[in-house]
């Protein structure tokens, strides 16, 4: 008697487990979560005084938790561009920026601030462009492994001694 009242036990705890979907499979599929960012691309062409005209593309800002502030700036006196990181919330998780520079005359320049390894409020990156034509600069984030295009723009300045 004892032996049939704990078989009809087990099976109807077995059963219920059945019926409640406690079941599952043990080894879970975890996927991980994706955001689709829709962005709009426009291409304009711009006429610079170059071998190649410039294609601008869409830039993918940095996510807010990891942005950076960059000021980019061409000295009027002497042509030279500056690519500055002011700070930002992302610089710990930053780990190279990159500064590519169309000058005018079609010469290409490509220069990285890492500081060996580690950048830093006050980092800078200074490329000579041209005194009187219109340069083109695009720049890179890469910050926690992945790339992010954060510049792209024709630089212009006035020489006032022209």
């Amino acid at each position: 008697m004892r032996f049939l009242l704990l078989t009809v036990a087990g099976c109807m705890l077995l059963f219920c487990v059945l019926f409640a979907g406690c079941t599952s499979p043990t080894q879970a599929q975890i996927q991980p979560f994706s955001t689709i960012v829709t962005t709009q691309a426009s291409e304009t062409t711009v006429t610079v005084i170059s071998a190649e005209p410039t294609t601008l593309e869409p830039v993918s800002p940095l996510p807010p938790n990891q942005g950076i502030y960059l000021s980019l700036t061409k000295d009027r006196t002497n042509g030279k561009i500056t690519l500055l990181c002011n700070n930002g919330p992302g610089l710990i998780v930053t780990q190279a920026i990159e500064m590519k520079i169309t000058r005018a005359d079609g010469s290409v320049v490509d220069e990285f601030m890492n500081n060996g390894g580690e950048i830093t409020s006050g980092s800078e990156i200074v490329v000579q462009g041209t005194l009187d034509g219109t340069d083109h600069a695009v720049v890179w984030v890469t910050s926690a492994g992945k790339i992010y295009k954060v510049i792209d723009q024709d630089i212009s300045s006035i020489n006032p001694y022209s």
